[in-house]
């Protein structure tokens, strides 16, 4: 029984994730894209970084991480950051936004695909045809699931929004290159930079934001959505992942996760009042079936040899 406690601590973890789409997109288009990232990333870095203090014992846990972990990593995860709102904030339609969901939530496959030449995995032919339905569920969802929009699909994406979507597919790449070379550089060690990177990113993304005519509209509900995005889900959260994995059922909890899009684009969908549709779910799920497939196209390599 305790374990199923911290197995329920996973799946909580998993929907507060699942609420952070529609967050930034309420808070980059009332504050800015650029003065959102600032300040969220500004309160998340204190209470991040106090946290790792309070549990690591001082200052000596960022000790042995190479140069090129913070320059390179630091970098990837202020561009993961930046176009993160940034993306967000240039989609307004309903097909927009939900399709942007998805591929927000890509960053799982690349992460897989890109283990491949950083470092060094292996994996099943099929890994290739998991990925194109991966794709296929992107486009099932902004096609509206008509054979006929394939080529306003394909127009839209060429001389429409297309450097929205073009911003979203680097908010997923971004990201699985962050998770990869940390995993390069580190190794081992017991280094976690997010709450440095989340300081400087701030001061970095806030210095921008002075340049530009944002909105700025600090109303006391996007205070609020604001404090949510930084302390739950960018330090909570983390926190109840990593408990549940050690003491929860990792299986459940990891089984679980792969449901992210389906659960990010209802959560979203709901909270900004848009409608679910059912090309809209079928994609989410080709994304979340494309996932779970690439993953076994790696363990099934690994178990061959």
């Amino acid at each position: 029984m305790e374990s199923n406690k911290y197995t329920l601590l996973g799946i909580i973890t998993i929907i507060i994730w699942g609420t952070s789409a529609a967050f930034t997109k309420n808070l980059s288009t009332g504050l800015g894209p650029y003065t959102a990232a600032a300040v969220v990333n500004l309160i998340g870095g204190v209470v991040v970084i106090a946290h790792q203090l309070a549990a690591n014992h001082g200052v000596s846990q960022y000790r042995g991480a190479p140069a090129r972990y913070w320059i390179i990593c630091g970098s990837l995860f202020i561009l993961y950051t930046a176009t993160s709102y940034i993306s967000m904030e240039m989609v307004s339609t309903e097909a927009e936004i939900m399709t942007m969901v998805l591929i927000r939530f890509l960053w799982p496959l690349f992460t897989l695909i890109l283990t491949i030449p950083i470092l060094k995995k292996k994996a099943s032919p099929w890994l290739a045809a998991s990925v194109a339905v991966s794709l296929c569920g992107i486009i099932i969802a902004k096609m509206g699931g008509s054979i006929h929009n394939v080529q306003a699909f394909f127009r839209d994406i060429l001389s429409g929004n297309w450097m929205a979507y073009m911003m979203g597919f680097i908010v997923s790449l971004s990201w699985a290159f962050y998770t990869n070379l940390t995993k390069k550089y580190l190794g081992q060690k017991s280094v976690d930079g997010v709450g440095i990177y989340m300081i400087v990113s701030s001061i970095i993304l806030g210095g921008i934001s002075m340049f530009l005519p944002e909105p700025r509209s600090f109303t006391p509900r996007l205070v609020g959505e604001m404090l949510y995005q930084a302390i739950a889900v960018s330090c909570i959260a983390n926190v109840l992942w990593t408990i549940s994995i050690k003491k929860g059922n990792m299986l459940v909890v990891v089984l679980a996760s792969n449901f992210l899009p389906i659960i990010s684009t209802v959560i979203t969908a709901f909270m900004l009042g848009l409608n679910i549709t059912l090309p809209v779910i079928a994609g989410a799920l080709l994304v979340v079936i494309g996932t779970i497939w690439s993953k076994w196209c790696f363990a099934r390599k690994e178990r061959i040899g």
